[in-house]
């Protein structure tokens, strides 16, 4: 399925969010078609009955919990979902991976990091394809990249942090360019890839690193890409 094609469900109860992010979409796709429900019920509604290719999901509803919500479709659909919050807690981003969101945006969030994780989500996934038996170190994969053990505990990452953890742990001791995880992720080298992928080591590295200030596990080369060492 064509991204431009594609049809976008926002569940939000504020209609200026909904409007900025139609008008967003419909500059980079024009052909896009954008569906919204202010309210949880309704949204829940609309997934059934008209079958969106992905779903942007706000917590704080009106009407239901959204929390309720994401349980409520993961009863009957796999839709790519996006989480909508205000805020990056820790504890709040557990639960929705939990209850299987695929990714998450903070608000506010800025354009080209809405676009790039819709694209994220909406590239197809070819996980018969991957390996997940590789493994480096303590670190391996469950059932799919999202799934991460580290020392047999389990780390909660969204579908573009496990990808990218994955082609660094499936090629270890090589130097994957940036234009390389681009591709990957994206389907394409994106306009500002290099601070969206720094942004998502980052927060690998938080989830990882005994000390994020100074990595020993996914290291930066300059000005060309990142590795793992053998």
């Amino acid at each position: 399925m064509s991204l431009i094609n594609m049809k976008l469900l926002i569940i939000e109860d504020d209609p200026q969010i909904i409007d900025a992010i139609s008008s967003v979409l419909k500059i980079v796709w024009s052909n896009i078609r954008v569906l919204s429900s202010t309210s949880g019920k309704g949204g829940i509604e609309l997934v059934e009955s008209q079958n969106p290719d992905a779903v942007l999901l706000d917590l704080g509803l009106p009407d239901i919990d959204g929390f309720d919500v994401l349980r409520q479709i993961r009863a009957f659909s796999l839709v790519p979902i996006i989480i909508i919050t205000v805020c990056e807690d820790e504890n709040i981003l557990v639960k929705a991976f939990e209850l299987d969101a695929n990714d998450y945006l903070v608000k506010p969030f800025r354009q080209l990091e809405l676009i790039a994780r819709l694209k994220a989500s909406m590239k197809k996934r070819r996980f018969m394809e991957e390996d997940l038996s590789v493994t480096y170190a303590n670190i391996h994969f469950g059932r799919t990249v999202q799934e991460v053990y580290v020392n047999n505990k389990r780390l909660f990452l969204t579908q573009t942090e496990g990808r990218l953890l994955y082609q660094l742990v499936s090629k270890v001791g090589k130097v994957i360019t940036v234009t390389e995880l681009s591709e990957v992720l994206w389907g394409d080298y994106i306009p500002g890839a290099s601070d969206n992928i720094k942004n998502y080591i980052c927060r690998l590295r938080r989830k990882m690193e005994e000390d994020p200030a100074n990595p020993k596990i996914i290291l930066n080369h300059h000005g060309i890409g990142y590795s793992i060492p053998v």
